[in-house]
This record gives structure tokens, C-alpha cells and sequence, in this order.
């Protein structure tokens, strides 16, 4: 039986078996790839709505005034930036608020086709007691370093295993010293602290997280950027809220 009775498909015009398989792998994967992100973002707004529920935490879907709130990476950068999923309210003996804070970035390959990818960073922070230049404490390794880029000088301590662990900078050499005394230091190299950067910047403590969290260590985070900022020096704190200062 002649299947192309009007002659239309010529042997070159078959399609190969091998690309129909191909074809129809790559329409799977992406369909089990989206049925399952649309399933982890449920289980997160689950996660984060009881965490929420069970602490009187206050909770703003989307509030796009913090976008330009902070500077340096992962802020100031690419397209379509927003702050989404934003918790506030009293955590481990003080304040918090924790936000989701994305951008776009395009790509294109060398027929001219263009990606986007959208970059979500968890952010967190704590209120200081003064007006901290940019001090930016980032783990020392590659899932952060672009974290870690900002104008600034690099910065070295007198502990070998903290420089090696931690990226250190600084606009104020001068402060990052002054923070960095020997019970700093030992906190920071807690094994809570590892691999979570921490950033002083103007009356805010904060750690960014390079994805969108459900909340479930909220507390964890949140109860170590407290217990930073109790570790400041109350000479530094004074220094900073001085009459030179303001």
C-alpha cells in the first residue's frame, strides 16, 4: 500500500526515527521539568505560609520599593527586577525582613537566538545599630564569588583559616578591621555561617542566599545575623553614630 499516493514526500522529505525520539524526549523533559517546579513553588508557598501563620509574621506578595533598597551584587544588575515573597517581624530576640529578590538576564548563542534567565536570590537582614560603610563578607568559593565583586579594597585578617574560608571587602578598611575582633571571627567561622555571605551596609545586616528559600531555616539565619551584630564593638558603634559621622 502506497502510503504517499500524491507523490508529496520524496525519501528526503521522511522524517528520521531517531529525530521523532529525540523530539519527543525533549517535549517530555520539559513538561516533567515544568509539572515539577510548579510543584516545589506549591510546596514553598505551603512552607512559607505556615511559617508565617505560626509566628505572626507579616507577609506582602510583592512590594517593588525594596528593589533599589540595597547596592552592589546581586542588586543593580540585569532586567525585570522584583522583590516578591517578603516576611517581616520579630525573630530570635529582634527584627528581620526576608524577601525574594530577582532579575533578568539575556544570553545569545551564535545563531542570534536569545535566552533569558531569571536569577533569584534570597534576602535576609537585620537592623544595626549605626550607618555601616559596605562590608562584605563572602564564602570563598564559586557558587558566591560574583557575590563578593564590588568597588572596595580586598582585605586580609591575621587568621589564615579565616582568609581561606572567607573573601573579605571592604569601602572602609579601617571599620572591617574594627569588626573583625577575635570573637567575630570565631563566630563567623561557625558552621552555621558557612557558605552564607554577610554583608554590613548602612543600619542593615544581611545574608543573600543564590536561590528562593521556603523559610524553613529562617530562623537559623536570622538568629546568626543577630548575634553578629551583638558582636560589633560598642566602640565602633559609638565611633559610627558620632558627630564626625553624621
Amino acid at each position: 500500500m502506497n502510503d504517499d499516493p500524491l507523490g508529496f514526500l520524496s525519501p528526503s522529505d521522511a522524517i528520521p526515527g531517531s529525530l521523532v525520539i529525540a523530539i519527543v524526549l525533549v517535549v517530555g523533559i520539559t513538561v516533567a521539568w515544568t509539572i515539577r517546579n510548579a510543584r516545589v513553588a506549591r510546596t514553598r508557598k505551603r512552607s512559607i505560609a505556615a511559617t508565617v501563620a505560626a509566628n505572626g509574621f507579616s507577609y506582602v506578595a510583592e512590594d517593588f520599593s525594596l528593589v533599589g533598597k540595597f547596592f552592589g551584587p546581586p542588586f543593580e544588575t540585569g532586567s525585570g527586577q522584583d522583590a516578591r515573597d517578603v516576611v517581616a517581624g520579630t525573630l530570635a530576640g529582634g527584627p528581620f525582613q526576608t524577601y525574594v529578590y530577582s532579575y533578568d538576564s539575556e544570553s545569545r548563542d551564535s545563531d542570534g537566538s536569545t535566552t533569558t534567565v531569571t536569577h533569584r536570590f534570597q534576602v535576609t537582614w537585620v537592623p544595626l545599630p549605626a550607618k555601616f560603610p559596605h562590608v562584605r563578607l563572602t564564602p570563598d568559593h564559586g557558587t558566591h564569588h560574583g557575590l563578593g565583586l564590588f568597588e572596595g579594597h580586598d582585605i586580609d585578617t591575621e587568621s589564615a583559616a579565616f582568609n581561606e574560608r572567607w573573601s573579605l571587602r571592604a569601602s572602609d578598611e579601617r571599620v572591617a578591621h574594627a569588626i573583625l575582633t577575635g570573637p567575630m571571627i570565631e563566630r563567623l567561622m561557625g558552621a552555621d555561617v558557612q557558605g552564607r555571605p554577610v554583608i554590613f551596609q548602612g543600619e542593615h545586616l544581611m545574608s543573600v542566599a543564590p536561590q528562593a528559600s521556603d523559610l524553613t531555616d529562617l530562623s537559623a539565619i536570622v538568629g546568626m545575623l543577630h548575634e553578629v551584630a551583638a558582636l560589633v564593638p560598642p566602640f565602633l558603634v559609638n565611633d559610627l553614630n558620632g558627630p564626625e559621622a553624621s
